[in-house]
């Protein structure tokens, strides 16, 4: 397989989310666009089928006189929640998908600061319902998912006959970061079909996809649900993470969208099923004879690699990881099983995805080749071509809600300033080094990027399990979750470890000062941790 520059792949151009649902429904009609489990028994729902129940809820909507509302949704995955989507975008609405992982309060001050007059929820969170009903918001509307069945039903062979305003706004969604105080994010219909769109231009995906990100999650929901529709695959919800290896199993999925965390999960599970077996050796002697075949154009990774495959089901052939950083050292190890792993890279601002590596043309340790919808400038770069990544097309938010100076402090001109410092290479592609607000400037001028550092600490301490790199004056700080469970002894090592790592940066990149932590650092809902009690 080579690696080298090839066409983007042709797709039907769609501008806004109401058309999408037509053309699906047109061009793969019967075909499965949705499958779960329910009671016990797959539910299979066909891309026609999906068209009708997201008509019959939009009718129903313009039935209760819900017209240029906001419609929040909060739940786990399922179907419901997906109907809840598209039929409040395609019937003159705005989406507001909450993180379902935010206390009460939260999900208050959400309601409010988005004018939320329907609320729609899944029955395992009546009780945040209830909280809403008793402190004073401006819904109208609560709607159980448990009743839109019944809503479908009543409504069956309606529909809204609207024309969709391309630009129109369309999706709101409240970052959450791991520093500073949510803003809500406006999305454009446009913004949304155009970047899925150039997903689909950039990546070539089979078959069948299980769903894991949560949906109010951005790449959640373009890349694994609307990317996937699009290309004709179909959805297959995982209900629970308890579930995953079960339905990875039981569904064996041809294509994963990930957060770093699982793909380094599935590369453990692997090798810790092999040292099992006491079989590790004779797959690293495997791995390098296929490696060797490659080179001469000879691929048997699929057939050799048979049983390790089937721990993961036994048809996972690509995944795609965003969310983070993930370590080169995964992608390659899982390619060498015969799993083609690209790491992408997305912002909420930017509906999500900017860049992706592909599926025959990738650079290990990049994020990617940057979409056909937009374009990407590194400014004020520094001497190593450094600077801040800036976007500028058709997926980029319409602005910041309610927030006029952080929509005119986000933007240089047309440019949507990421806050992503990263690099170019003289093929196109995009190299992430770290946030502009986390950089480390010492007194000599030299900047450091924590995230690098830190990799760096990961990729050389296999018992270091979470890092966060700062500074202390002049002194660079790293404070340190160890894995004490399996390396008992570490904590009596790890300086010794860290003086043989400083061998390896330059004196300026030098740790002066290690700290170990008791306990795991406190982390986003989208499992990143939280950086906003560093000084950095």
């Amino acid at each position: 397989m080579k690696n080298k520059n090839y066409p983007f792949y042709d797709v039907t151009p769609v501008k806004n989310l109401k058309e999408l649902i037509e053309v699906i429904a047109e061009k793969y009609g019967d075909n499965n666009a949705i499958t779960f489990e329910r009671n016990n028994d797959d539910v299979h729902i066909t891309y026609r089928r999906l068209k009708s129940d997201v008509e019959a809820l939009s009718a129903a909507f313009f039935s209760l006189g819900i017209k240029d509302d906001k419609i929040a949704v909060i739940g786990e995955n399922s179907y419901e929640w997906l109907l809840t989507y598209f039929a409040a975008v395609n019937s003159g609405n705005v989406i507001v998908p909450l993180d379902r992982d935010l206390p009460a309060a939260d999900v208050l001050n959400l309601v409010n600061d988005s004018g939320t007059k329907v609320f729609v929820y899944s029955d395992s969170y009546s009780d945040m319902m209830e909280h809403l009903r008793d402190n004073g918001t401006d819904i109208t509307h609560y709607i159980n998912m448990d009743e839109i069945a019944g809503i479908i039903e009543k409504h069956a062979g309606k529909s809204v006959n609207i024309e969709i305003d391309d630009n129109a706004f369309a999706v709101l969604l409240y970052t959450s970061g791991t520093t500073g105080v949510a803003k809500g994010v406006m999305l454009s219909h446009y913004a949304i079909a155009c970047d899925t769109v150039a997903c689909c231009q950039s990546v070539k995906v089979r078959y069948n996809n299980l769903l894991v990100l949560p949906l109010h999650h951005s790449f959640g929901l373009t890349a694994c649900v609307l990317y996937m529709l699009l290309s004709g695959s179909e959805i297959v919800i995982n209900l629970s993470l308890k579930r995953l290896i079960q339905d990875l199993l039981k569904y064996q999925p041809y294509n994963a969208f990930l957060v770093p965390l699982f793909v380094e999960t599935f590369y453990k599970k692997i090798w810790d099923g092999a040292k099992k077996k006491g079989k590790d050796g004779l797959l690293r002697k495997l791995i390098g004879i296929s490696n060797f075949l490659l080179k001469i154009g000879i691929d048997v990774r699929r057939k050799l690699f048979k049983s390790v495959l089937k721990e993961l089901g036994g048809n996972l052939e690509l995944i795609v990881s965003g969310g983070a950083p993930i370590d080169a050292k995964y992608v390659k190890g899982l390619r060498d099983f015969g799993i083609i792993t690209l790491n992408g890279y997305g912002i909420t601002e930017c509906s999500p995805v900017v860049s992706v590596n592909r599926n025959r043309y990738y650079r290990d340790g990049s994020i990617g080749l940057v979409y056909p919808c937009c374009e990407v400038r590194i400014a004020e770069p520094d001497e190593n071509g450094h600077g801040e990544i800036c976007v500028r097309g058709g997926n980029v938010m319409l602005g910041y809600y309610k927030n006029e100076q952080a929509t005119k402090e986000a933007f240089d001109g047309e440019w949507f300033k990421t806050g992503d410092i990263g690099y170019l290479d003289s093929d196109g592609f995009l190299f992430i080094s770290g946030r502009k607000k986390n950089l480390i400037i010492l007194s000599s001028g030299k900047n450091i990027y924590p995230e690098e550092m830190e990799f760096a600490v990961l990729n050389n301490i296999p018992y270091v399990k979470e890092v966060v790199v700062f500074a202390e004056a002049d002194t660079i700080v790293a404070e340190m979750f160890l894995d004490t469970e399996n390396y008992p002894e570490c904590a009596g090592v790890v300086n010794e470890d860290i003086l043989m790592l400083n061998r390896t940066l330059p004196v300026y990149k030098n740790i002066g000062k290690t700290v170990i932590r008791e306990t795991e650092f406190p982390k986003t809902t989208t499992k990143k941790i939280k950086r906003n009690n560093k000084n950095v």
